[in-house]
């Protein structure tokens, strides 16, 4: 058997390795584009129940380092307590500025329908990745899914607006993560800051896609598009005929 000393260390080297593959990933989607003004980036520190830079926070229960990207916070979670974990996703919140929201998670980004009121199944030493967004941020345009940024990452060039995103160092924002342990519940409260905030050239800017990927929606085809084709296939008809229907000359010398 494992000492407890030593099962606590090769727990956190392989939280680390594991949350190193998912949270060094770059931002989220976004709907900007340069054009619209200058491009910024936030940096986060992870203020209570510790403070760490790295946004990683560990009881006698669970393993959970978080990392900001410009829609969502995403986490992964490692259960190291002896029973088994779910979350519990219909009191979970996310607040910006001290106002709170219900969040869409993995399972829940794309659709209509009520949220899911708990995640799968976590057993003792089993983790999950996961992120929220406030529900009202994600949305189905008509054409692509729109996701909204948690803050602005873009001034528009708006002076007041950039003066307000570069300002915005110390603004507190905080995540309610209620666990049952076995039906037993215990809130989990997580504050962070923002650290710091730079201006980034929009060549630097690489979003990532999001995981999960937003659903493929077919194209609609517009009635424009139908008469056009309707007309180049009249035309390539039209053609085909003309070309049968040739008389052939017989071949000259």
């Amino acid at each position: 058997m494992v000492p407890p000393l030593q099962r606590t260390k090769i727990v956190e080297w392989g939280f680390f390795i594991l949350s190193f593959l998912y949270l060094s990933g770059c931002g989220s989607l976004s709907q900007f584009s340069p054009g619209k003004g200058a491009k910024y980036v936030y940096s986060f520190k992870m203020t209570y129940p510790i403070e760490s830079e790295e946004m990683l926070f560990q009881d006698d229960s669970i393993v959970i380092q978080f990392k900001f990207d410009e829609a969502a916070l995403r986490f992964q979670l490692q259960n190291i307590a002896e029973s088994d974990i779910r979350i519990a996703w219909d009191k979970a919140s996310l607040s910006i500025n001290g106002q709170y929201f219900s969040v869409r998670h993995a399972d829940n980004l794309y659709t209509d329908t009520s949220l899911v009121a708990y995640s799968a199944l976590i057993p003792s030493m089993g983790y999950i990745r996961d992120l929220a967004i406030p529900k009202n941020n994600i949305y189905f345009d008509g054409e692509q899914w729109i996701e909204l940024d948690l803050l602005p990452t873009v001034d528009y060039n708006n002076p007041n607006l950039r003066t307000d995103i570069v300002q915005s160092v110390g603004k507190p924002l905080t995540f309610l993560l209620p666990l049952e342990f076995n039906g037993v519940s215990k809130n989990y409260e997580f504050e962070f800051q923002v650290k710091e905030v730079r201006q980034i050239p929009w060549k630097e800017y690489v979003p990532t896609q999001r995981v999960p990927a937003p659903p493929m929606v077919p194209k609609k085809v517009s009635t424009v598009d139908k008469i056009t084709a309707a007309v180049v296939t009249v035309g390539l008809l039209g053609f085909s005929a003309y070309v049968l229907t040739m008389k052939k000359s017989p071949p000259t010398e």
